[in-house]
């Protein structure tokens, strides 16, 4: 063979393997790649660290509970449902790399998470960008799913959950005392409360933000007492609001107490300060609904505890995103074409429901009222 000849072969071949990469890259770059080989992964963006890790706990469990059943029941397609997780600690400054990290992952078909709103907003132009889902399933606030068309929630939003706390808070007080986090979504929370209750005729007598790492609130607390309210409203979290709680008994208040979270861990720190405390929430385990019964002697039997608003989030969230992967296909533009085009999603929390389109949220659903008694939050039947 000729030197010439066998340039012109090497060239050829050159040619022909440089045409293969190209359509190949092509190919992954248009965001609907297949989960390879026998498994379909989400990835989930979440706090397992840091202040926030009780919630990934939660989590963990709901998403553990769920698998086990997705899977047995033949997965998608017979493809076994499968997670890749990444401890955000729910901070903006770990969710932006994760994001890219999981938009690079082509064999993640969609993403859940972040836990604080903050965090997965922070996240959301990159996900759009990369025409992966970014189904934030905890985040209530507003401006999330404004993020792009691939921000998704069935997040009952802050808005209409502090609606209904002015209309429960009514029920029992038209003069109250607020404490808030001093966080984004806390000042968010008290501006739409502070707007409801004006509406419906509440006076909030004092008002005052609290950090969220504080460990002694009681000079907030003897204000607010002092300033002789019917009852004490906290919009936080389960930590801080076990806090309030507590200290709000120790400084003598006795009224009804509005605050605190659905969750283990604010059962367990408030203890019996609590007794009584009202929430809103998607879940209780002592609702008769036999379907929510059969989820709840199903989670016992796993986890040897009662599952809380948390563990129903995530075990509710990887059902709905997975059924829209069978509706629309196990790809990322699969799981958007699913969740756009079902129009019968069914979750413990929020029963049977369709998005609305424009703002890729649940339609119609609202809070339900809880109060707790001997340990366990328990339905009062308003929503």
């Amino acid at each position: 063979m000729s030197k010439s000849t066998s340039r012109r072969r090497l060239l050829a071949g050159v040619i022909v393997l440089s045409a293969t990469i190209g359509l190949a890259t092509a190919c992954s770059d248009r965001g609907g790649s297949e989960s390879s080989g026998d498994t379909v992964y989400f990835g989930v963006s979440g706090p397992r660290t840091g202040t926030s890790a009780e919630y990934g706990r939660l989590w963990q469990q709901g998403f553990d509970l769920a698998l086990d059943q997705i899977n047995a029941a033949g997965g998608i397609n017979g493809k076994k449902v499968a997670l890749k997780w990444e401890d955000s600690q729910s901070d903006p400054k770990q969710t932006v790399p994760i994001a890219t990290k999981f938009v690079d992952d082509k064999s993640i078909i969609a993403e859940l998470g972040d836990f604080s709103s903050p965090a997965s907003i922070a996240a959301s132009p990159i996900y759009n960008r990369g025409k992966l889902v970014q189904y934030g399933f905890t985040n209530s606030a507003v401006e999330f799913t404004k993020g792009g068309d691939y921000s998704w929630s069935p997040s009952i939003t802050l808005d209409v959950f502090q609606e209904r706390n002015t209309e429960w808070v009514l029920k029992k007080a038209k003069k109250v005392s607020v404490v808030y986090l001093e966080t984004d979504w806390g000042k968010q929370a008290f501006q739409y409360f502070d707007k409801f209750a004006k509406q419906k005729g509440i006076e909030i007598a004092y008002s005052s933000a609290i950090l969220p790492d504080s460990t002694d609130v009681k000079p907030i607390l003897i204000k607010a007492r002092e300033a002789n309210p019917e009852a004490v409203v906290h919009l936080g979290y389960g930590p801080d609001g076990a806090l309030v709680a507590k200290q709000l008994r120790d400084v003598g208040f006795t009224g009804p107490y509005f605050g605190g979270q659905n969750t283990p861990q604010f059962i367990a720190l408030a203890g019996a300060a609590a007794d009584g405390d009202i929430v809103n929430g998607i879940f209780s385990p002592a609702d008769p609904d036999p379907k929510i019964q059969d989820f709840v002697a199903k989670f016992r039997a796993k986890f040897n505890t009662d599952p809380g608003d948390f563990n129903v989030y995530a075990y509710d969230a990887l059902n709905v995103v997975v059924q829209a992967a069978k509706k629309g296909g196990a790809t990322r533009a699969g799981v958007l074409e699913g969740l756009k085009k079902e129009t019968q999603f069914y979750g413990i929390g929020l029963g049977t429901f369709a998005f609305d389109q424009q703002t890729r949220r649940p339609q119609g659903v609202t809070p339900r009222e809880l109060v707790l008694k001997n340990g366990q939050f328990v339905p009062t039947g308003n929503r």
